[in-house]
């Protein structure tokens, strides 16, 4: 399991530090429709610009049928679009995981600013709108906040199993070093040493890497801490494990 952690840890090196940056087109990655009184079909999409290093800025916005903007949300690094189920009236809220805050459509604030997209493809980065309208913005109640970041956890299962294997490759790695420090229970060797002091590095080099990630895919405090958590867990049960099995 430790080979097979620091295999992991290197090729993500790898990735992250020879992977080349290019730059792209901006693209929509979520897209709902929603009720509108004035406007026949409207959907509010999330525009993602080019960040090239870190996360792509991104705005949520709202399009008519013909592509043209009618509202843009103020510039922020992580979206998620949450909509009611069932009702005629489908109403939708645009979460903001760092901050907390939701923006609501506001119809009456919306304005006809021109075309945004083209075939479906938007034409426009949202780093390049000078402002923001036709969006209301205010703190998440308690209950949206959990509601919506258990929501998350759901939507990006995969993403959230990768990162409690990474988190839990990180207390693996760290946990013997630490209980030597804590409360040896057996006599150090010179080759004893070497071994923590390389899985020791191995946990520290984890945490710029993990640092990194976020800077390209932030994700809440809440979120955070449920997989930091969750992997320090994983890792003390199946420490507890594997002394069951050598006792």
């Amino acid at each position: 399991m430790r080979t097979s952690a620091m295999m992991f840890l290197f090729g993500v090196l790898a990735g992250v530090f020879c992977g080349p940056a290019t730059a792209h087109s901006p693209y929509f990655s979520q897209s709902e429709t929603i009720s509108a009184e004035q406007h026949q079909t409207v959907t509010l999409k999330l525009l993602n610009g080019d960040g090239i290093f870190f996360t792509d800025p991104m705005r949520a916005v709202v399009v008519d049928q013909n592509g043209a903007l009618l509202a843009a949300s103020p510039l922020s690094e992580a979206l998620r679009i949450y909509c009611e189920k069932g009702g005629v009236a489908r109403q939708c809220l645009v979460y903001d995981n760092l901050t907390r805050t939701v923006y609501q459509p506001v119809e009456d604030e919306w304005r006809n600013h021109g075309p945004i997209e083209k075939d479906g493809k938007p034409q426009q980065y949202p780093e390049d709108m000078t402002s923001d309208f036709g969006f209301a913005g205010r703190a998440a109640t308690l209950g949206e906040t959990i509601r919506f970041e258990i929501a998350g956890l759901a939507t990006s299962w995969m993403t959230t199993g990768i990162a409690l294997a990474w988190w839990m490759s990180f207390w693996l790695l760290l946990l013997p070093a630490s209980r030597y420090v804590l409360g040896p229970d057996r006599r150090l060797t010179i080759g004893r040493i070497v071994v923590l002091m390389v899985q020791t590095v191995g946990a520290l080099l984890m945490i710029p890497i993990a640092t990194y990630a976020w800077l390209l895919a932030p994700y809440s405090v809440i979120y955070l801490a449920f997989v930091v958590t969750g992997g320090a867990m994983i890792a003390h049960l199946l420490t507890r494990w594997r002394k069951t099995l050598t006792a």
